[in-house]
């Protein structure tokens, strides 16, 4: 369902984050939101540039949350790369478009 005062389409995915930094998101010149959740038991790190870093950037302890337009309504349209505390992180992810 979509978020309060937003109008248009979303669509939600998983990416699976490990120890090493990979793309979690790819780049959409369309996007007007993004949602991240860490649904895992590890800390999850997220770069707008790759590598992605432990501890740095938006980190996200287990349950955190962090969603864009920021206070400005600025959202960042291109990749998202992550790094998490341990193997096989969940990360769910939803992209306002």
């Amino acid at each position: 369902m979509p978020e309060e005062g937003f109008v248009g389409d979303s669509v939600s995915y998983f990416a699976t984050v490990g120890i090493a930094s990979a793309q979690a998101m790819a780049p959409r010149s369309k996007r007007k939101g993004v949602h991240f959740t860490n649904t895992s038991a590890n800390t999850i790190s997220l770069s707008t540039r790759a590598p992605a870093v432990l501890n740095s950037g938006v980190t996200l302890l287990p349950g955190g949350v962090y969603y864009e337009p920021d206070h400005r309504y600025r959202v960042w349209d291109g990749a998202w790369f992550a790094i998490a505390g341990g193997i096989t992180s969940n990360l769910a992810i939803k992209e306002d478009l």
